[in-house]
Order: structure tokens, then sequence, then C-alpha cells
């Protein structure tokens, strides 16, 4: 418990920090004093005077509180950008500059582009290589193929991806540590197929799989699928990409901490039904790192997929750690690697959906459960079971994240709940269709292209309702600022409660758990 208090106020300070002007050495001095005060605090002074301060959050030395707080303020001000002269940002002033750099992402390539993000390696400057440092953003041309790991040499107008004292968490390129930008340079490919063999390896896997869904499954069924499963969602057509938008129900296409958190729930509470729990867990988590080897394991997808893991019932594995608690230490501990992550629109995605998952789904479900079964029979209750685990997962969810997806764009279609009821349930059956598909197509051809045609009713019918909800005349109206503020209150009220109750929980003794079979640590 103590652990989980201090990551939130390191969580917290980050957050801070980035209000107050102050610098990464007066938030490193003001956290050593509060340490000092902490030290004094826990030998001198006593917590169990009073019942108030006898409470879980009060046993902690108040200044060791502070003290993460101030230590998440020097953390997010050490990683502000210095830029010297020989980061390659140092030279983008707009002028033509000569570079060499190697591709370290999987390329985008579309219609209309191709984009990718490069890896300094050298700058020409008065007719000399000088080496430089730092990630650059590439944007070429539609069609033009590139590969990771190649090595280009480009000429054209470089720019600062941050204007004169912007903050580098404003800008999602900076947050990733991209300073630089370049865009339809000229362009000679100097070197092919460098770089981290297991990378290369994983995208070859990955360019394999993306064939082998167009060669099987009808177009646009296979850019739906393609996006869904590999994260490869440029192909998808811009008309079918705007009815996903309409309805609300993009998500399902762009690969974020909220889908995968949203699967990992469902496997979880469906498979452990028909299998042990410790085998359940295992499941959950098997699927899911499969996935992110499948979308090419990016960094965003990785941390994706850490979060999704934690929205598995940990005390599954006999442990008595929840994952309230495991998710609130991963979230700091990623965060003190890279503070800019809570700006990261997957990142909250990822936080919220799991906390949702984590602390509301079991409430609800099991009083509808017993609400069911009271009002009508037990076997009513049984067969209504895992619908109401598909709804309650979705609905939960989709609440979870709502301000997030309102910050980003505030419209609410009145047929997002219809939508997403409608479509999510049998996500989880069109991932597992789509991976088998691709699966076994590497190995067993015939079988591979068996479960394309079994997976396609499932994508078609994704398209039919994505198209029937989002063109739909007079579907969506614009929502002020105060009605996102009132969605953020309203999802912080839900949570802090569905928290509290969690942890009410956690702290009954045994002997009144057993007592109480209806008593649910998730």
């Amino acid at each position: 418990m103590p652990l989980f208090w201090l990551c939130l106020s390191f969580t917290a300070g980050i957050f801070v920090a980035a209000l107050l002007p102050l610098s990464a050495w007066t938030w490193l001095a003001i956290a050593v004093i509060l340490l000092v005060a902490a030290w004094l605090e826990g030998h001198f002074c006593s917590h169990r005077t009073h019942p108030l301060l006898s409470r879980p959050l009060f046993q902690i030395p108040i200044a060791l509180i502070g003290a993460c707080l101030a230590l998440g303020g020097w953390r997010f001000q050490s990683a502000q950008p210095h830029i010297s002269a020989d980061d390659l940002a140092w030279y983008a002033d707009g002028e033509s500059r000569v570079i060499t750099a190697r591709i370290v992402s999987y390329p985008e390539e579309s219609a209309n582009s191709t984009r990718a993000v490069l890896q300094a390696i050298s700058l020409y400057q008065e007719g000399q290589e000088k080496p430089v440092r730092g990630n650059l953003d590439l944007r070429l041309p539609g069609g033009f193929h590139i590969s990771y790991g190649d090595v280009l040499r480009l000429e054209g107008s470089l720019n600062a991806v941050l204007d004169d004292g912007q903050p580098a968490f404003q800008s999602y390129l900076a947050r990733d540590g991209i300073l630089s930008r370049m865009y339809y340079p000229q362009v000679d490919t100097l070197a092919y197929g460098s770089g981290s063999i297991f990378m290369r390896w994983i995208y070859q896997v990955r360019d394999r799989a993306q064939d082998i869904i167009f060669d099987q499954i009808p177009f646009p069924e296979s850019s739906l699928l393609s996006g869904i499963l590999l994260g490869i969602d440029w192909e998808i057509p811009d008309y079918l990409e705007e009815a996903y938008r309409s309805c609300g129900v993009l998500h399902i296409i762009a690969i974020s901490g909220y889908n995968i958190a949203l699967i990992s729930g469902l496997i979880i509470r469906l498979t452990r039904r028909f299998l042990s729990p410790g085998k359940a867990g295992a499941a959950a988590i098997l699927t899911i790192a499969v996935y992110t080897l499948f979308v090419g394991a990016e960094p965003a997808v990785v941390r994706a997929a850490i979060m999704g893991s934690l929205s598995i019932p940990a005390h599954y594995f006999g442990r008595k750690v929840i994952p309230l608690h495991s998710l609130v230490v991963v979230a700091a501990i990623m965060l003190a690697g890279s503070p800019m992550l809570l700006w990261n629109i997957g990142f909250q995605l990822s936080f919220l959906a799991c906390l949702g998952l984590i602390t509301m789904v079991d409430p609800i479900q099991q009083w509808l459960y017993h609400f069911i079964e009271k009002k009508f029979s037990e076997g009513t209750a049984l067969w209504w079971q895992p619908i109401i685990i598909l709804v309650v997962s979705t609905l939960v969810a989709q609440f979870s994240v709502s301000p997030v997806l309102l910050n980003l764009n505030p419209v609410i279609s009145i047929h997002t709940l219809a939508a997403n009821l409608a479509l999510l349930p049998i996500q989880p059956m069109l991932m597992g269709l789509g991976g088998m598909a691709v699966i076994f197509s590497f190995i067993l051809p015939p079988v591979g292209k068996f479960f394309s045609y079994m997976v396609w009713p499932f994508l078609a019918y994704n398209n039919r309702v994505a198209v029937h909800f989002g063109f739909q005349p007079k579907g969506e109206f614009q929502v002020s600022s105060v009605f996102i503020w009132l969605s953020l209150a309203a999802v912080i009220s839900a949570l802090t409660v569905f928290t509290i109750h969690q942890m009410s929980a956690l702290k009954q003794p045994k002997t009144e758990q057993s007592r109480n079979p209806n008593t649910v640590i998730t």
C-alpha cells in the first residue's frame, strides 16, 4: 500500500512540474530536504495518536510523499531536450541540409505519402561530414518504397519540430524524442538492411502477414483486418475510416491500450469459465504477446500490451498484489523512464481503460448477475452471464476513456453506444480467427485459407455496421468544454468509488471473505 501512494505522488509531481517553472536542480534540492524531513518524521513522530492518522495514507511520512512529488518534478525537468552542436536539431533552421540517416521505424506507405522515423548519422557542412545524433521525421511522396534499416542520404529543408519556447510535451513528435523533420527531400539509398536483426525479422514477418491477408481476403475487408491485426491502417479507404470515426468506433482500428485492455479483459473473464484460473490468465497473456509481435513490437504497442496485461487478476497466480496497485506502479515506472508519456494519448487510453476494467467490471457484472438470479432463476443468470460480461466490459471501457476521446474530438454521435455494442463484443472472435488465418497460412496454407473464409463475415459485418451508423443524417453534434469537464468529473468520481470499494474488499479478514463468496478482488 505505501508504494501505491508514493507512485501516485511521483506521477502527480510530473504533472505539477509542467505547470511550475522550476529548474531540475530546484526540484532535486526540494526532494533531498524532504527526504531528510521524512527520516526525521519517521523516527520522532507517531502516526497512531489519532484514528484519522492511523489510516494507510498517513502511515507513510508526509514528507516522503512530498519528496516523491519533488522527484517527479525533477524527472520531468531533467527529461527536457537540451540541444547542443552535436544534435541534428541544432541545425534545424529551415535551411537546406544534406544528412545521412538510418530508418529505425516501420515505414508507413500509403497512396498519398510515405512516413518513417530516421536516426541521424552525419551532416554535411562546409564540405565536411560531421557526426550528429537525434531522430528525424521524414515524409516522402506516396509510392516511395523504403525499408527498416536502410541508410539514406537526404537533401532538403531541415525544420525544427518545436517553435521557440514551446514545451516539448505539447508536440507528439517531441514527446517521442523527435526534434527535427524533413519533408519531401531528394533521396539516395546508401545501404540496405542494417539495424537490429530481430526488428528486421519482425518487420519481414509483418510484411508477409500483410501479403497473406490481402491475397486471401477481399478488399476492403482485408484492409480492416490489416489495421486491426497488424496496425497497418493506412490502406483503409478514406470513406470507411470516416464512417468508423463518425460513429465513434475508430478505436477498433487504432492499436492502443484501450482495445488491448478490452480484449485481455474479455478473454480472461470468458476463458475462466472453461479453464483453471492460472491457465485462463496464461491464455490472455499469450494472446497479448502474440498480438504485440504481430503488430511489429513498436514501443507504443509494447507499452499498451504491458498495461493491458495488468487487467488480468493477479491473484490468479497466487499473489497478494492486486492489479490496481500493479497498474499504478508500472505506470510510474514507465513515466520515470519517459515523463512525456503522461501526455501521450495512447498511454492515457491504456491507463484509463485498464483502470476501469480492473475496478468496475466485476462489481457491476456480479450485481447484474445476482439481480437476474433473484428476479428469474440461477439458470437464466448463467445463460445471460457471457452477454453481461461482454456488454459491461464494453460500456465500462468506453465510459472510462470518454474524456480523452471527447478532448481529441468534441463530437458525440447518437449512434456511438449502439455501434460499440454491435461491434466490440465480436472483436475477440474477429482477432482470434484473423490471427489463426495468418498463423496457419505460414505453416498449413489450406487451413489458413479456411480461417480466412471464417473471418470474412465478421469483417464485412464490421464495415456494414460502421457505414450504416456513420453515414446516418444528423447523427452527431458538438459538445462544449463544460460537457467535457463534466464527463471527466463523472469518470473520476466513478473510478474513485470503485477503487475504494476494491481496497476495502482487500482489507476484509480472510474469514469474512470466505463467508462472503460475493467479495471480488480483481
